[in-house]
């Protein structure tokens, strides 16, 4: 007695490998996302909401792009802290 169709399951090893990466893929996705809201970063949340790396380029954006903007924002703050500078009124940008 034959069977007319296959079984589509996956084997268990594969359907926990297909777990594990839903589960990787959605914890980057989720903070990444986050952070590039909180960022204020609209092309990077796009680019992130609508690309499925694996995490790659969310870890990209979460060590590399997000990092160094916050990096930037803490020394600065340091420095005035330390130099007991007042903020600077009416201008948006350093000359």
């Amino acid at each position: 007695m034959s069977t007319t169709h296959a079984n589509h399951m996956p084997p268990p090893a594969a359907r926990g490998l297909i777990i594990a990466a839903v589960a990787w893929t959605l914890a980057w996705k989720g903070v990444s996302l986050w952070q590039a809201a909180k960022d204020d970063s609209k092309p990077w949340f796009v680019t992130l909401l609508v690309t499925n790396t694996l995490g790659v380029l969310d870890a990209v954006y979460l060590f590399g792009v997000s990092g160094s903007r916050h990096r930037r924002q803490v020394s600065e703050e340091s420095v005035l802290a330390v130099t007991g500078e007042p903020e600077q009124v009416g201008h948006t940008e350093e000359t």
